[in-house]
C-alpha cells in the first residue's frame, strides 16, 4: 500500500471519528437541552384570607425572560430551563412574594396576603417593660401561654412549695391549683394543645374549672415521651412528628394519621458539610455514637479503636465533639393558621405545606446580614397574630426580628430590656420572658415588653 493511499485512509478515519464525536456531543447537548426544556412548573394562586382564586397575578423568574399570569381560575404554568431560581409573584393589592424553584416539586399552591400600606406609627411614650408576677416571697419556675392566658409555675423558697397560677395577660389571677402534692420541674403544651405539668417521673394534664386548676390524667414521663415527645403540631386527624437523623445533624418531619395510623414523610434535610466532615473523622463518629461519656475522673473509658487519649482528655474531647464540633442542628415545624411551616435552619429556608402535609413552596430565610450579633436560630410564633420572629444575641442583648413570610426578609422590632432573658414567647404583640434578678437570689420573675 503506497503512502498516498495510507494518507487518504488515515484522513477518512480522522474525519469519521470527528463526525462520531460531533454526533455524540450533539446528542448530549440535545439530551441536556431536553432536560432543561421540560422543567414544567404549574399550580394555583389563592387569596390567603378567602381561599378564592386570583386572576391576573404576575409571575416572573428573576434574571430571565420567563413569565406568565394566572387565569380566571387562578391557574398558572410556565417552563424553566435553569434551577434553582427565584420566582416573584406580584399583584396590585397583595404583598409581593418570592419563592425558590428547585426539584422539590413542580406543583405549587401559592397564597397571597392582601396588602394595605399604612402610615408609620409614632410612639409618644411607652413603658419599656412590665412585671407580670410580683411577689417578694415567690419566684417563677416556669410559664406557658395557652389560649390567651398566662400559666405560671411558682414556688416559695423551695420547689416543694409550688403552685400553678392562671392569669390574664394584664396580670389578673383567675385560677389557682393550691400547693401541689409533687415537686414540679416544668410546664409545657403538647402538640394537640393540652397543658401539662411535669415532675421527675410523672406528667399531669392541667384542667381549669372555674377558679380551680386540677392535675388530671397522670402518666409516667416514659409513657408521655413514647406518645407525644416527638409530636410538634396537629391538624385534624394528622399529627406532625420530628425525628433526628445522622447523630442530630439531620432531621425528618413526617405525619401519622391518628385514625388509620398511616405514616407519610413530608420533608427531610441535614447539615451536609458536617456530615461529610464526620465521615472523614471516624473518632468523632464514635464519640457521637457512644451511649455513655468517658469518665472524667480518670477511670477506664469504653474502648475505641481510634482513640488513645487518657480518660480526662477523652472526656474533654467528647464534650467538644458533641457540643461544639457537631451540635445538633436546629429545625422547627409549626402550624401557622392554615399553613404548616418548616424552618430549615442549615439551608436558611422556609418550606410551606398545606394542613394535609402537601408541599406548596419554599422561601429563602435571609438571616445572615443583620449586623446584630449571633443568630440564635430560635423561631418564635405569635399564635394570636400568626406572626413569626427570630432573635440575635450580642453582648447579652437580645434583638427581636419579625420574619416576612412573603419574602423571607427580617425586620427589626425591639431589643429586650433585660440582658440574657430566658424562655422568650410572644403573644398579641408582647414579648414575654423570664429574668433572674441578680439582686435577689432565686427570685426569677416573668416580664413582658410591648413590640
Amino acid at each position: 500500500m503506497d503512502s498516498k493511499l495510507k494518507t487518504t485512509m488515515k484522513t477518512k478515519n480522522i474525519n469519521f471519528l470527528l463526525i462520531v464525536y460531533m454526533l455524540v456531543q450533539f446528542f448530549i447537548f440535545e439530551d441536556v437541552s431536553a432536560q432543561r426544556r421540560f422543567r414544567f412548573f404549574y399550580g394555583k394562586v389563592l387569596d390567603q384570607a378567602t381561599k378564592l382564586p386570583i386572576n391576573n397575578v404576575n409571575f416572573s423568574v428573576d434574571n430571565t425572560t420567563v413569565g406568565t399570569v394566572s387565569d380566571k381560575k387562578g391557574d398558572f404554568s410556565f417552563y424553566l430551563d435553569t434551577i434553582p431560581s427565584i420566582l416573584t409573584i406580584s399583584h396590585v393589592g397583595y404583598a409581593t412574594k418570592k419563592v425558590i424553584l428547585d426539584t422539590a416539586t413542580y406543583k405549587m399552591t401559592m397564597y397571597l396576603v392582601p396588602y394595605v400600606q399604612m402610615l408609620k406609627e409614632v410612639v409618644i411614650s411607652a413603658t419599656p417593660h412590665e412585671l407580670i408576677f410580683k411577689d417578694e416571697h415567690y419566684a417563677v419556675l416556669d410559664y406557658e401561654i395557652d389560649s390567651g392566658f398566662v400559666y405560671l409555675l411558682v414556688y416559695r423558697y423551695r420547689f416543694s412549695k409550688s403552685e400553678l397560677i392562671c392569669r390574664t395577660p394584664g396580670g389578673d389571677t383567675i385560677a389557682k391549683s393550691g400547693l401541689l402534692h409533687f415537686v414540679p420541674r416544668k410546664l409545657l403544651c403538647d402538640c394537640i394543645g393540652y397543658l401539662h405539668v411535669l415532675s421527675d417521673d410523672t406528667a399531669y394534664q392541667v384542667y381549669r374549672q372555674g377558679s380551680d386548676l386540677h392535675m388530671i390524667h397522670p402518666v409516667t414521663n416514659k409513657k408521655y415521651d413514647e406518645i407525644l415527645s416527638d409530636c410538634v403540631a396537629s391538624s385534624g386527624d394528622l399529627l406532625f412528628f420530628k425525628r433526628e437523623t445522622d447523630y442530630g445533624l439531620g432531621t425528618e418531619f413526617y405525619t401519622i394519621n391518628s385514625k388509620d395510623r398511616t405514616k407519610k414523610l413530608i420533608t427531610q434535610f441535614r447539615d451536609e458539610k458536617k456530615v461529610k466532615m464526620l465521615k472523614r473523622n471516624p473518632e468523632d463518629a464514635w464519640m457521637l455514637r457512644s451511649a455513655s461519656q468517658p469518665d472524667k475522673n480518670g477511670d477506664k473509658m469504653s474502648e475505641s479503636p481510634g482513640i488513645s487519649l487518657s480518660s480526662r482528655d477523652a472526656f474533654r474531647e467528647y464534650s467538644w465533639v458533641r457540643k461544639i464540633q457537631y451540635p445538633p442542628i436546629k429545625s422547627f415545624l409549626y402550624r401557622i393558621g392554615e399553613f404548616i411551616c418548616v424552618f430549615n435552619i442549615p439551608n436558611n429556608q422556609m418550606e410551606f405545606f398545606d394542613l394535609d402535609g402537601n408541599y406548596s413552596y419554599k422561601l429563602q430565610l435571609k438571616a445572615d446580614k443583620t449586623g446584630e450579633g449571633r443568630w440564635t436560630h430560635d423561631i418564635i410564633i405569635d399564635e394570636f397574630d400568626l406572626k413569626v420572629y427570630t432573635t440575635f444575641l450580642k453582648n447579652g442583648v437580645v434583638s427581636l426580628f419579625e420574619i416576612d413570610l412573603n419574602t423571607g426578609e427580617l425586620i427589626k422590632k425591639i431589643s429586650v430590656f433585660h440582658v440574657f432573658p430566658q424562655k422568650l414567647k410572644i403573644y398579641d404583640d408582647y414579648i414575654y420572658y423570664l429574668y433572674d434578678d441578680p439582686t435577689s437570689p432565686d427570685n426569677k420573675m416573668l416580664f413582658r415588653q410591648r413590640l
